[in-house]
């Protein structure tokens, strides 16, 4: 099966412990090339996105909702909870008097 395989273009990269066998074609150079010409004709000329990536909105600046008035950190409310505000609920205070 690999011979037939290698015979298609493909190139053995590895056989792990499974023998699952991971094939590469060496055409890759063709396929990118491809890509980036089809890439151009679909692209208006006014793309400011060269390389083709396709990028994340960026997220709003969230504001703290909680203050530690002596060290002025902050955390907002979202995620993990900030280990200054978990030390402080972990010893009995109430968290919320340090809502901002």
């Amino acid at each position: 099966m690999l011979n037939s395989a290698g015979a298609d273009g493909w190139e053995l990269v590895g056989i792990t412990s499974n023998n699952i066998a991971y094939l590469k074609r060496p055409i890759e150079e063709l396929v990118q090339a491809r890509s980036v010409h089809s890439a151009e004709a679909t692209r208006p000329a006014d793309a400011g996105n060269v390389s083709g990536a396709v990028h994340k909105p960026k997220r709003a600046h969230v504001q703290p909702k909680y203050r530690d008035p002596t060290t002025n950190e902050t955390w907002s409310g979202r995620g993990r909870m900030a280990n200054w505000l978990k030390r402080k609920q972990e010893t009995g205070e109430d968290i919320g008097k340090y809502l901002v």
